[in-house]
């Protein structure tokens, strides 16, 4: 079994969206292991648990702590009282207190004054600087087939005023569509590697032939039990979410994802490959993600989203990862 280790690491502020992430194989124990944050001086500032478990991602689940950092600080991943990784960003750190009292801390790297970057570990091991990995874009992968006026088409011969069948109102036009092919590696790689949903899984014809999404993208569902649990009994689930669950499965066999994304007037669920998805929501955490060609071109379509308070409401209720199991019992208990 490997040691836990860090993966990525924002650090420069503000506190409140500071975090630490970190891996372990699949179904260890956690309650043995610590987060110890040191101040620049080498005393304590936080002794905390893994925090909040995120997904389990190709053999390894990845928890997450909301915990504030200084940049002249220090943080030491202790596994049963012994140190195991003892690491800073614009400092070296010699604690005077706390399990790593004594050691000096390795340098990792900095993120200079960029507040929207962490820094992570690549499959080599080494720790790069880079843009906060969130996860991928809400987004479809190259070749699926969306229903439209004209009947289905493949998400990547798609343009700007085509009518898409919508749930809510029949047809809409599309306003915007874009796509990226990702190209990372190691962690990162696990975090943008696509969900397969089976044919069939959803109910006969849903979807109608595997369909293959982005981790971050959003899948309709509906029961008669969601109304006591959600007060909606429509929502939305995140493909990642459904991993394990009526076979559905991240898969490693793509290389480098081509993924499309499209927007219209406003958050609509549409028909991909015959299973009811979202479209694209923006966000402030997803249009940071875009490369700046790319979110340029989006703003001079809509200007108002350099304000994302003006993105409007999502089509249905969005169900955080808690919820999304309780959808599931449900769903399998019905």
């Amino acid at each position: 079994m490997a040691d836990p280790r860090f993966t990525e690491i924002k650090y420069r502020g503000p506190g409140t969206q500071d975090f630490i992430e970190v891996s372990v194989d699949a179904g260890t124990d956690v309650s043995g292991i610590q987060i110890v944050v040191y101040h620049p001086n080498g005393g304590v500032r936080s002794v905390n648990g893994v925090g909040n478990f995120d997904d389990t991602m190709f053999g390894q689940d990845v928890y997450s702590l909301d915990a504030a950092v200084h940049k002249n600080g220090a943080i030491a991943l202790v596994v049963d009282g012994v140190v195991i990784d003892f690491v800073s960003f614009d400092s070296v750190v010699t604690p005077t207190t706390g399990p790593a009292a004594g050691m000096s801390s390795t340098q990792i790297g900095s993120t200079g004054n960029n507040q929207n970057e962490s820094v992570q570990l690549d499959e080599n091991g080494n720790w790069v600087a880079g843009p906060l990995n969130e996860g991928t874009i809400p987004c479809f992968l190259i070749g699926t087939k969306i229903a439209t006026r004209q009947g289905e088409v493949a998400v990547e011969d798609l343009r700007p005023g085509d009518q898409v069948m919508v749930r809510d109102g029949g047809f809409a036009p599309l306003r915007w569509i874009g796509s990226y092919t990702t190209d990372a590696r190691g962690q990162a790689f696990e975090k943008a590697a696509p969900i397969k949903i089976p044919r069939g899984a959803m109910g006969k014809g849903q979807p109608s032939r595997d369909l293959y999404v982005s981790p971050n993208h959003r899948i309709w569902m509906r029961d008669a039990s969601f109304e006591m649990l959600f007060e909606a009994r429509e929502v939305l689930i995140p493909a990642k979410q459904l991993v394990g669950w009526c076979g559905v499965t991240q898969v490693n066999y793509v290389p480098q994802p081509e993924y499309f994304h499209f927007l219209f007037d406003r958050h609509q669920i549409v028909l991909s490959d015959g299973l009811l998805t979202e479209s694209f929501h923006p966000g402030e955490v997803t249009l940071d993600q875009f490369q700046h060609e790319a979110r340029d071109e989006l703003l001079r379509v809509f200007p108002d989203l350099m304000d994302v308070a003006t993105s409007g409401k999502t089509a249905r209720r969005c169900l955080k990862s808690y919820e999304a199991q309780l959808a599931l019992d449900a769903k399998s208990a019905a």
